[in-house]
């Protein structure tokens, strides 16, 4: 093998535990933990609608990459597609704070960055953290940070992980009647449905 045929292979690849993966791979996983993403908006559309919530926050941890034309392939980029949906009752002020915490690494890749249902915001990631988000709107109307919404995101999410443990507590958890996984979710939705990258979060310095 030539130097330039070296080259042109290591920059075509990453090497991860010994295995190549595709730059391509590793872009679609990087893409939803920067910014919005199709099949974030597909899988939290999903799960809100599932357990019929007001929004729905999905961290990027949960997926393996971001383009979903279809129901199918949003299925196989779950990681794992068994986690289950959990319903919380959180304060507008929390679903800011939320917000900002997925915001807080802004241009870094991020695991716990937020695919979003339910909500739009706008943030500007040159603030100072914690002061990022700028505007945020449920079901068309302003965010009230003293009213009750019903959030629901996975388990993992719910029990704290990626600092989230910071903004609520697991006694905010309502008891569902039965076991809904992120599979469930997407199996429930009609058929044919895709999802595509609307404005839900948006950069306003970018």
């Amino acid at each position: 093998m030539t130097t330039m045929r070296f080259k042109f292979l290591a920059l075509a690849a990453l090497t991860l535990g010994g295995f190549i993966l595709p730059v391509q791979a590793q872009t679609e996983k990087t893409a939803i933990r920067l910014g919005e993403a199709e099949a974030g908006n597909l899988v939290a559309d999903a799960v809100r609608l599932a357990v019929g919530a007001d929004v729905a926050l999905i961290p990027a941890a949960a997926f393996k990459g971001s383009k979903a034309a279809s129901v199918d392939v949003a299925m196989g980029l779950l990681d794992p597609a068994t986690d289950e949906i959990v319903v919380l009752s959180v304060r507008g002020s929390q679903l800011k704070d939320a917000l900002e915490r997925s915001v807080s690494f802004a241009g870094t890749p991020f695991a716990g960055f937020l695919q979003v249902s339910g909500l739009v915001f706008q943030y500007n990631s040159t603030n100072d953290i914690g002061e990022r988000v700028l505007k945020v709107t449920v079901g068309g109307a302003a965010l009230d940070p003293k009213k009750l919404y019903k959030l629901a995101t996975t388990k993992p999410l719910a029990d704290g992980q990626q600092g989230y443990f910071q903004i609520w507590k697991k006694e905010q958890i309502i008891a569902g009647a039965k076991t809904v996984t992120l599979a469930d979710a997407l199996k429930a939705l009609p058929a044919g449905m895709s999802a595509k990258i609307e404005g839900r979060i948006v950069r306003v310095d970018k």
